[in-house]
């Protein structure tokens, strides 16, 4: 067992560091979410599937400007975030009042390595921000009606500006530090961020999406519909990364199930625990039996409840879900060290076992989603057949 390294490892973020730390987030999983959202879901719905031109441009024209402001927020956020960092250098602390000065930031951006490093973190933090903020520049120009038509090339365009600023941090400043255990944990901590951010940012989206109901057609339900049903493949997809990658995480930094309420870590992540819960339930509710209702109505003729029920019943889960995702945020902000220094448990140490228990659980997760979603398949077929279905 190892002592505890401090009086207090997880001491509370100071107000500065919550607010910079949601809009960081915010913007970031609305960049990959809702750039996500748009090339996986929305363009091939679009562009594949009967809709009417009207209806397909208030969609695509709400989903544009929804982007531009997504690169508006993200934008401003990163400076804030930005000088947080170089706030926070350790041995090096200085007021954020201070820290968010231009001259400040400049100067943590071009300080130079340290001892055994051929990058200085500020470096690579210059080349990472400086992509993100790209990326954020590229989702502004849809402000622009004229490139409205050009949205999926400037989504995508959008995403992988920002995935290869996300994996900047790959490349270690100090390679001779970097361990199999690091490595790993890096990589799967980039897993649950983009995992996160996909689920959340798109589910956000949607809601935002939904609220051009007023400016759709009758038939928009159907078109609504497939969208649904598209996003709940991405969806499970990224779950399912949360989960695997999430699991990691906790066993990283929770020495067992005491410290969930025995330490300040451990009762956040409790938190957060509950709070993501409730969004997969709302999910499930969705697949078995929202999208059968829908799938029941199509098949009875009846564009009205269509319509209710994919336009403005589901975006009001949806949007439940969304306020969810907010609250996770506010959480992760005070996520701060782990629940192991607090209680003193020793340092977790990967092993043979450990890997084989991660296989499993991989395998556990592909099985069940992918159960998950041949059984709500199979209930929309059923739904869908006539025959064999009675409507109420």
């Amino acid at each position: 067992m190892s002592q505890l390294a401090a009086a207090d490892p997880n001491p509370d973020p100071a107000a500065w560091r919550i607010i910079t730390k949601i809009a960081y987030f915010a913007g970031l999983i609305g960049t990959f979410g809702g750039t996500l959202l748009y090339v996986l879901v929305l363009h091939p719905v679009l562009t594949r599937s009967p809709v009417a031109a009207a209806d397909r441009d208030v969609l695509r024209r709400r989903a544009a400007l929804i982007l531009a402001a997504v690169g508006t927020w993200f934008l401003v956020s990163l400076y804030f975030q930005l000088a947080g960092k170089g706030a926070r250098v350790k041995g090096q602390e200085i007021p954020y009042s201070e820290a968010v000065l231009p001259g400040r930031v400049l100067a943590y951006l071009t300080a130079p390595a340290k001892a055994g490093e051929w990058m200085s973190t500020g470096a690579q933090a210059a080349i990472q921000y400086g992509l993100w903020a790209l990326s954020a520049v590229v989702l502004i120009l849809l402000w622009r009606s004229r490139l409205h038509t050009r949205v999926t090339q400037v989504a995508g365009a959008a995403y992988v500006i920002a995935f290869v600023a996300y994996a900047v941090t790959w490349v270690p400043t100090d390679p001779g530090a970097e361990t199999f255990d690091s490595v790993l944990g890096s990589v799967l901590d980039h897993v649950h961020v983009l995992s996160v951010s996909t689920w959340v940012g798109g589910i956000a989206g949607l809601a935002l999406l939904a609220t051009a109901h007023r400016r759709l057609s009758p038939g928009a339900g159907a078109v609504w519909a497939r969208i649904w049903s598209r996003f709940s493949v991405v969806a499970l997809a990224a779950v399912g990364g949360m989960v695997v990658s999430g699991s990691w995480l906790a066993w990283k930094n929770v020495g067992g199930p005491g410290d969930l309420l025995t330490t300040e870590f451990g009762r956040f992540l409790l938190v957060k625990l509950v709070l993501v819960g409730t969004m997969v339930a709302i999910g499930a509710l969705h697949e078995f039996v929202l999208m059968p209702r829908i799938g029941r109505a199509q098949a009875a003729g009846e564009e009205g409840s269509v319509f209710r029920l994919a336009v403005r019943v589901f975006p009001r889960l949806v949007a439940v879900e969304a306020v969810l995702g907010l609250g996770v945020l506010v959480v992760l902000t005070f996520l701060t060290g782990s629940a192991r220094a607090e209680s003193g448990s020793a340092e977790p140490v990967v092993s043979g076992g450990v890997i084989m228990v991660g296989v499993l659980l991989i395998a556990v997760v592909v099985t069940s989603f992918v159960t998950t979603a041949k059984i709500s398949a199979r209930l929309g077929r059923t739904a869908a057949d006539p025959a064999r279905v009675m409507i109420p």
